[in-house]
């Protein structure tokens, strides 16, 4: 398993290396993103320039066996300064936000909590790829307050 993980993420590396980086594009953005705890979500978004708004559904595992039904929506402020090489080839984009997360399963959990996020736009094609550290916190009928923190990777094909 630890070889074809190496093996893809080889393949990542240098597919995106073949492309340069972008400015930061307006307009709508539909794609997927995989998390841990096991996350798969469909998402969509929409980039102001400034700021971005998204909404996304897909299955989180929160627990041991239990698979949850999510919905969520989130919206995240775009930094007006980026992080790159000495070169500017490879220039990220931090943002930091807010999401409200809806899971429905063997009883309904509410999650709320900040975004921090990197992203990356590839040049040759309208590509977002990010990732984001979710800290939340978590209301449901099984432990009132819990504290938790999520990551996801993602990309969003632009237009």
């Amino acid at each position: 398993m630890k070889k074809y993980l190496i093996v893809l993420l080889l393949i990542v590396v240098f597919a995106t290396s073949s492309v340069s980086a972008s400015e930061m594009r307006k307009g709508f953005g539909v794609g997927a993103a995989i998390g841990a705890p096991f996350t798969f979500l469909v998402s969509g978004e929409y980039n102001f320039g400034v700021a971005s708004v998204g909404a996304s559904l897909g299955f989180v595992q929160l627990y041991p066996g239990l698979g949850f039904f999510n919905v969520g929506v989130e919206g995240a402020y775009n930094f007006p300064f980026t992080l790159s090489d000495e070169n500017n080839n490879f220039i990220l984009y931090p943002s930091a936000g807010g999401r409200l997360d809806i899971q429905f399963g063997a009883f309904p959990v509410v999650s709320i909590g900040g975004v921090i996020g990197l992203n990356y736009l590839l040049e040759t094609v309208p590509v977002k790829l990010f990732a984001k550290a979710i800290p939340t916190f978590q209301i449901s009928s099984l432990s009132p307050f819990y504290l938790a923190m999520k990551g996801e990777v993602g990309a969003y094909w632009c237009f």
